[in-house]
């Protein structure tokens, strides 16, 4: 059975979520340095990481959406009707 999505990168996302946002509370003085809660948020973002790695892949384009994404379409253009 095929593994569908990207764990590893949702983890290592999380992860670093996780640890961002625990730096974000102590520096704005929302907890103190030896709260509890520090240890256990850059967990629960890996945890979390982990399952929407899992859960939501990354959708993979097909070839004419590939195409038409590095040639967009200009339309047709319109005679300037200030040239006689």
């Amino acid at each position: 059975m095929k593994q569908r999505g990207h764990p590893i990168r949702g983890a290592i996302a999380g992860l670093l979520f996780g640890i961002f946002v625990s730096l974000d509370l102590v520096i704005f003085g929302v907890l103190a340095l030896d709260a509890n809660l520090l240890a256990l948020i850059p967990v629960l973002g890996l945890v979390a990481g982990v399952v929407l790695g899992v859960t939501t892949p990354l959708r993979r384009r097909s070839a004419d959406e590939k195409q038409s994404a590095r040639t967009p379409s200009m339309g047709t253009p319109k005679p300037d009707p200030n040239i006689a």
